[in-house]
């Protein structure tokens, strides 16, 4: 999150407005060149409507500066002038409060008539990226209202009203709303607990429920505040409506009304808001503004039309999955997706993904994003398991699990994820030049790798297995659950269903042990040729930083281990005959080339990572790029179209992830086709469902249809396009 400097009000105020003054100026259309990068419209008619892949059924929601709660714009006449919603994160799930808390009616001051917003001579109702708008103009009047926000918790309000005509008229305001009262599959459940009003402000306080896969909340609570003086009364079981005096205006006269929007995880959070500062929340509007064209400022730099809408649909998503601290969530971090029910945590390798791609525009979120991660980065003093020191939880959410001390069900600490932290703090670093962050972070980062050798190198030959770590899940030391450890496994890959990873006989448990004899966990008799160029590709960004900070021989050793794992990269995991990367399957003494069962992405990595020679480079370029393999309408399937276990539209056994296709297309280009990968990556983003336009990103693709599949609004797929805007679609390019 960019920090603003601590200032009274006041100078707070000259602060912003200066900011603003420093603006440079564009014309119309080139403001109008990000408008509605996403579809915002929908009305709920529920607490929860999702489809049968778990996305809430409106494309997005507007969130911004980290909030827990967002909005939405009409798409019914019967709701203009209302920002739909709000949606509220119930800790871990994205659920909706109302169809519409703040129903806006105007009435005419003279004859007392509602003025209805369907009968402007103009209706615009659009966003841009700093916010959400409607504008209504009549013969003599011109109503505009907007949503944005002022700070993490709070989103404004703002309704304009503008005298056209040539001599003195009134009007009057109104805006009304009611919670809903249950949700669908809580029937006995009610939201609200109680109803306060005040002389300027409503607030709901919610009931405490703790439904782990469905629902939670403590003494949380919503609240509106009104700027200007209103009068409020109570309507309805739970609802409210709110008046406002007589309006007149002289002609050319313009009145703005304010609300604020606020979502309190707790009391205590909401007694430390205490009452609205207003002039602050003008700066920080103010401020927020400038902070999103600073942002396009930074990220953009030519291309196409598209090309630039793209990459700033790909920020906003970002964005909106951007969560401030609350709960267990120490850093401002961005999550999968806020549109899917499962998605409102922050997992290990998105993270990585993530801080890349937000390092382009905004530095300090890609670096409290790692640090969200490195904050539960366990050491030898862990009550629960020291014998993981160095490595990470795979998932965190607003509450930790039961042995934590929590409540949550989907905080996991079963397994790790793949090792892409130093590729990340390596790029933060390189826009921010900070040495003091890579001081920082790389002992964190050289406790991280060398837990991959300790705890997941079962033969101690320098090639690591996927494994798990020790779990109650898991069994106990010397009767490993055989099928609960594989499936970690298949999860600390990433690749949660990847047929390399199916049950077979042949796929063994193996139990790893220290000197002492204490388990430490457990691989899978099989060394993955993705992890282990991943870790190739940490030596060398952890040599990099050493030598930043002067460790010369930390660097030299580094260098010298990078180099000895690419020999056995290239000679361990390469089969020159059908010219193609795979895992290698463990069997005792003995091992073999997972040839039988078939290709899959994961072979590319030793290109993305630089470990191949350019011989088994070239030899793959001109032969597995075809439609039959991984060339199809879409690139780089997570497995090969040739491959009997191919399946587009089944998760890792088929459809592309944009992540991997990256990876290909980076490898492609490192090894000298550079023109092949911009070939690669315009079909992709031309050829993807909804990837141009306003549809939601997606998790992943039909590789041979180009439908978009699973979850919406997903972050990583957000960063990838991103990142291929600036390496291909850009006039300024250079891969990330």
């Amino acid at each position: 999150m960019t920090r603003l400097p601590t200032l009274s009000v006041r100078r707070f105020l000259l602060f912003a407005i200066s900011l603003l003054s420093s603006l440079p100026l564009i014309s119309m259309a080139q403001a109008n060149e990000y408008r509605d990068l996403l579809n915002y419209r929908g009305i709920p008619s529920t607490m929860e409507q999702r489809d049968p892949q778990g996305n809430l059924t409106i494309p997005a929601v507007y969130i911004d500066q980290g909030a827990w709660h967002g909005f939405h714009l009409p798409d019914s006449p019967a709701y203009y002038g209302d920002f739909t919603g709000p949606l509220f994160i119930a800790q871990e799930y994205s659920l909706h409060l109302s169809d519409s808390l703040q129903r806006l009616k105007l009435f005419s001051g003279e004859s007392g008539e509602t003025i209805e917003l369907t009968r402007a001579e103009k209706v615009e109702i659009y966003s841009e990226p700093w916010g959400l708008l409607q504008r209504f103009r009549f013969r003599d009047l011109e109503l505009t209202t907007t949503l944005e926000y002022s700070d993490n918790r709070t989103a404004i309000v703002s309704t304009r009203l503008i005298n056209l005509s040539d001599k003195p008229s009134s009007w009057r305001l109104s805006w009304s709303g009611s919670p809903f009262a249950t949700h669908p599959k809580l029937k006995q459940y009610r939201l609200i607990d109680k109803r306060v009003l005040s002389d300027d402000a409503v607030i709901w306080q919610f009931t405490p429920i703790d439904q782990t896969w469905q629902m939670q909340l403590d003494d949380a609570s919503y609240r509106l505040q009104f700027e200007q003086a209103v009068t409020l009364l109570a309507e309805g079981p739970q609802g409210y409506r709110a008046d406002s005096g007589l309006l007149t205006l002289a002609p050319g006269e313009t009145v703005v009304l304010r609300v604020a929007h606020q979502y309190f995880h707790t009391q205590s959070d909401a007694r430390r808001a205490a009452k609205l500062d207003w002039p602050a929340v003008t700066a920080g509007l103010s401020a927020n503004r400038f902070r999103w064209q600073r942002r396009l400022d930074k990220l953009l730099r030519g291309g196409d039309f598209e090309a630039k809408r793209l990459a700033a649909k790909a920020m906003v998503t970002l964005l909106h999955n951007w969560r401030s601290p609350a709960g267990a969530l120490l850093h401002d971090a961005v999550t999968p997706s806020v549109t899917y029910k499962w998605f409102n945590g922050v997992w290990a390798w998105d993270s990585w993904k993530q801080a890349v791609a937000l390092a382009q525009f905004d530095v300090a979120l890609a670096e409290s994003n790692v640090l969200a991660m490195f904050d539960y980065q366990f050491d030898a003093k862990d009550p629960l398991r020291p014998e993981d020191a160095g490595n990470l939880p795979d998932a965190i959410f607003y509450n930790p699990d039961a042995s934590r001390g929590g409540k949550g069900g989907n905080w996991n600490e079963r397994n790790g994820k793949p090792p892409l932290a130093a590729w990340a703090v390596w790029q933060i670093y390189q826009q921010n030049h900070d040495k003091a962050f890579i001081t920082r972070l790389y002992p964190k980062l050289v406790a991280y790798h060398e837990w991959w050798y300790r705890n997941r190198d079962h033969n101690h030959n320098g090639l690591v297995e996927y494994g798990a770590n020790r779990h109650p899940r898991h069994g106990e030391p010397g009767k490993p659950d055989r099928e609960a450890v594989i499936e970690a496994a298949a999860w600390e890959s990433g690749m949660d269903n990847a047929p390399r990873f199916d049950m077979s006989d042949g796929l063994k448990v193996l139990e790893n042990y220290d000197d002492r004899g204490r388990l430490l966990g457990y691989s899978i008799s099989q060394e993955s040729v993705d992890l282990n160029s991943y870790l190739y590709a940490e030596k060398g960004y952890l040599a990099q930083m050493a030598e930043q900070l002067g460790l010369d021989t930390e660097a030299a050793a580094w260098r010298e281990q990078t180099a000895r794992l690419g020999e056995l990269i290239r000679g361990e995991f390469f089969d020159t005959q059908s010219g193609f990367f795979y895992d290698r399957r463990l069997a005792g003494e003995h091992s073999r080339l997972m040839i039988a069962e078939g290709k899959g992405v994961e072979g590319w990595l030793p290109l993305w990572a630089g470990a191949a020679s350019q011989a088994q480079a070239e030899q793959m370029i001109a032969t597995q790029l075809n439609a039959s393999n991984f060339g199809t309408k879409l690139p780089f399937p997570t497995v090969s179209a040739d491959n009997q276990a191919f399946a587009p539209r089944r998760y890792w056994r088929g459809p592309v992830w944009l992540d991997q296709a990256l990876f290909g297309l980076q490898g492609v280009s490192r090894y000298g086709h550079d023109e092949l990968a911009r070939r690669l990556a315009t079909r992709l983003v031309n050829e993807a469902e909804g990837v141009l336009g306003d549809a939601p990103i997606r998790e992943n693709y039909d590789p041979l249809t180009g439908d978009g599949l699973h979850c919406t609004n997903f972050s990583w797929s957000a960063s990838v396009l991103l990142l291929i805007y600036r390496s291909w679609l850009s006039e300024d390019r250079g891969e990330p």
